[in-house]
């Protein structure tokens, strides 16, 4: 739990895996909410690239998903895997699904969007705890 601005609750959790996110995922969709979302940060190239069918599976539970960057870690950058390439197969399955290049223009998103009794998750391994704390820091 990382706080609650406008009415809508902000939580981070660290899943990555598919199997993670999907237990998250399925656990917040009993937490009273009228739209649940979740921003993902995939993390790594290669396991976006080799989990991607996993990943386009495991947000069902979920209202609206934002996928931003891929976060590289330890790994160069790879043009054959993307983080829209996950979008185009969430929407393809029929998840509301968007990519939204980095965390500002995620927040601005939400802060455009989101309503009164939203649940957020951010997730991931790289780094989506900062955009949970820019979100409750930064709501005016």
């Amino acid at each position: 739990y990382k706080g609650e601005v406008g009415g809508v609750t902000i939580i981070d959790d660290y899943a990555h895996h598919p199997t993670e996110i999907a237990a998250t995922l399925k656990s917040a969709a009993h937490y009273p909410h009228k739209k649940l979302w979740c921003i993902f940060q995939p993390h790594t190239y290669s396991r976006t690239k080799a989990l991607l069918n996993d990943f386009a599976k495991c947000f069902d539970d979920c209202d609206e998903v934002i996928v931003t960057e891929i976060y590289a870690a330890r790994e160069k950058f790879d043009p054959t895997i993307h983080s829209i390439d996950l979008v185009e197969k969430l929407n393809k399955n029929g998840v509301n699904a968007i990519y939204l290049k980095t965390f500002e223009e995620a927040r601005d998103y939400i802060f455009e969007t989101f309503k009164d009794k939203d649940t957020i998750i951010t997730t991931g391994c790289g780094n989506p705890h900062e955009l949970a704390r820019m979100i409750v820091e930064d709501y005016k």
